[in-house]
């Protein structure tokens, strides 16, 4: 799958190389859609507790929409100059309890060494 990033034109004086690369909505629909996810099996519970007959239906959904979710956002949460799939690329070499603030603090691709995003820490100091 080909991920549809822009070039590093984003917010130019972000923080998060996410938010640099106009990558941000990917992370905004991710939550949406785990969210959802956390909802229906609140619903899943709500049925159990009240004796309803949706239980399985509700954990179903919501496990098929959170699995959906991780693995679209794993998918197109790229690397803007080799398109490599940096979520599976974290995983895959960091612990478990770690990945995700590490692809956070990223500043350059695992798999091709690019800068991510020019972020206020790696911009050199002009004279």
């Amino acid at each position: 799958m080909r991920c549809d990033s822009e070039r590093g034109d984003g917010a130019a004086g972000s923080s998060s190389w996410i938010m640099a690369t106009g990558q941000a909505w990917k992370l905004y629909v991710a939550i949406a859609g785990l969210v959802g996810g956390m909802v229906l099996f609140s619903l899943a519970l709500v049925s159990l507790i009240s004796g309803g007959t949706r239980f399985v239906a509700f954990v179903v959904c919501g496990a098929l929409l959170s699995l959906a979710t991780f693995v679209w956002f794993a998918a197109v949460l790229c690397c803007h100059h080799c398109q490599a799939a940096l979520v599976w690329k974290m995983i895959a070499s960091r612990p478990f309890n770690s990945w995700l603030i590490d692809l956070a603090a990223l500043e350059r691709c695992p798999a091709c060494q690019a800068v991510l995003a020019k972020t206020p820490q790696s911009r050199e100091v002009g004279t």
